[in-house]
């Protein structure tokens, strides 16, 4: 019996120490976060669309079309290509930036679907390419580092105040041809105005695949009517401009893409673009309050 005890008293001892030894499990911490209030939000939707919108230049606005756009689709079947391009002409019309639809009208918006026989994406252009001959070196050289399956750019052309072409000043003209006097309309706003006169994106045929026509359409619009890159990363909002890289991309224009056009081209040709960014940044961030549709298109 003694040595019963003895036995019993040693197992209960080596319990209780190693029952002292076990780690103690605790339950995972949970941070609570509150939504971020709506001045928060503002700044956070008005930093994304700077990254979105390709910066302009120094003194001037943001750039856009200024007349109806004209749309031409290629390299897909006739019945394709004219729903895109209908998508598009529609997507235009009620952003604010209104389609030419007569059948002769000049392209100035073209959308090119890439064979597999044209190349990986990196050999569709180069620094001397003729079609990028227009840009400013830094400009060409956004568009050729653009990773993807998804090369795009705008022609644009730059005007005095009142959207007209620069013209020499009288006394000016002898020693400097190209130089014109502008006085601002303003001392809050760019004494130039910047007009798109072309766009054009570039797909790869085999990327598209698996996508609606509508989703194409739409992302075409967005990368046509600004000058935009593609968006890396997560984005604090919903957007068609993640199509390639989102594995759960939106199934058409979302608020704050609509934000982006709508905003845009509403504001005066030669507004800064602080106040652009602003005003995007307000109705988006008004569109999420409202009813949150992000992913619905138009």
């Amino acid at each position: 019996m003694r040595r019963l005890a003895g036995v019993a008293i040693g197992l209960s001892i080596a319990a209780s120490a190693a029952a002292q030894e076990a780690p103690v499990r605790t339950a995972p911490e949970i941070i609570v976060r509150p939504p971020p209030t709506e001045a928060e939000r503002h700044k956070q939707l008005r930093e994304f669309t700077r990254t979105v919108i390709r910066p302009p230049r120094i003194n001037q606005p943001v750039a856009k079309f200024a007349f109806p756009v004209c749309v031409t689709v290629l390299g897909l079947t006739s019945e394709d290509a004219e729903t895109i391009a209908e998508r598009i002409r529609e997507n235009a019309e009620a952003l604010g930036v209104t389609a030419d639809r007569k059948p002769d009208c000049v392209p100035t918006i073209r959308v090119a679907f890439m064979a597999p026989a044209a190349g990986s994406p990196a050999s569709w252009l180069t620094a001397v390419s003729p079609q990028l001959a227009h840009l400013t070196p830094a400009q060409r050289g956004r568009v050729l580092a653009e990773t993807g399956p998804v090369r795009a750019w705008n022609r644009v052309a730059v005007r005095d105040a009142l959207g007209r072409a620069f013209r020499p000043q009288l006394g000016d003209q002898q020693r400097f041809p190209t130089y014109a006097e502008i006085q601002p309309l303003s001392t809050s706003d760019p004494i130039v105005t910047t007009e798109i006169t072309g766009a054009a994106v570039l797909i790869s045929r085999e990327a598209a695949h698996g996508f609606t026509l509508g989703q194409i359409a739409d992302y075409a619009t967005l990368r046509a009517l600004l000058g935009t890159g593609p968006v890396e990363g997560d984005a604090p909002a919903p957007t068609i401009l993640t199509l390639f890289a989102d594995p759960n991309p939106p199934a058409g224009l979302t608020d704050y893409d609509k934000a982006l056009v709508r905003e845009l081209y509403d504001a005066s040709f030669n507004a800064k673009p602080r106040r652009v960014y602003n005003d995007i940044a307000r109705a988006a961030a008004a569109a999420e309050r409202s009813d949150g549709r992000g992913n619905k298109a138009p």
